[in-house]
């Protein structure tokens, strides 16, 4: 590529003059890459001081209205300028994000433990058991209930200080069945 058509391109995709665009790749020994990332970090220091200046200039201008009030004019409303990226709504939807992301991780980082017989089966993310539960909930609810009659038991293991409330309801929830289904064989027992 002729430097020519290097200076052409430089001019296309920053939209510099010639001079601008010849001047910067001159300085950057004629690489292309390291004459727009110049040429952008100089438009962004142009930009800030553009923006200060404004500032001091719109700063001024309210300092010298306020000295040209009269003493019994009420004072003005307060304006309350927003970000346009970030406003209201956008603080919402990054707090939702935010409390969301941290439920899921929660989620993620504490797990029921299936097991029978002393061994451990399988373990499944709290996050996963509420979609499943979300998604179907009839399926998991008779899977737990035929679980717990057929000798399964489910622990909650994690980060979370629940645990123990969880563990101690399984656990009841677990023996209550185990009775159940031990009155139930003594009656067919019995009958026989």
């Amino acid at each position: 590529m002729t430097r020519l058509e290097m200076v052409e391109k430089i001019r296309e995709k920053t939209g510099v003059t010639y001079e601008q665009a010849r001047e910067t790749l001159e300085k950057s020994n004629w690489d292309m890459l390291d004459a727009i990332v110049s040429i952008e970090r100089d438009n962004f220091k142009a930009n800030e001081e553009v923006e200060k200046k404004a500032a001091a200039k719109e700063t001024e201008a309210r300092k010298e209205e306020a000295q040209s009030v009269p003493e019994n004019t009420p004072a003005p409303k307060k304006r309350v300028v927003r970000n346009s990226s970030t406003g209201e709504i956008g603080d919402k939807i990054a707090f939702i994000v935010r409390w969301l992301g941290g439920l899921i991780k929660k989620g993620e980082d504490n797990h029921i433990d299936v097991i029978r017989k002393d061994d451990h089966l399988m373990s499944i993310s709290i996050t996963s058991l509420i979609l499943l539960f979300l998604i179907a909930w009839w399926l998991p609810t008779i899977l737990i209930i035929v679980g717990l009659f057929t000798g399964y038991r489910f622990r909650f293991a994690g980060t979370s200080i629940a645990g123990r409330f969880v563990n101690s309801a399984s656990e009841k929830a677990s023996t209550k069945a185990e009775e159940i289904k031990n009155k139930i064989n003594e009656e067919e027992t019995d009958e026989e």
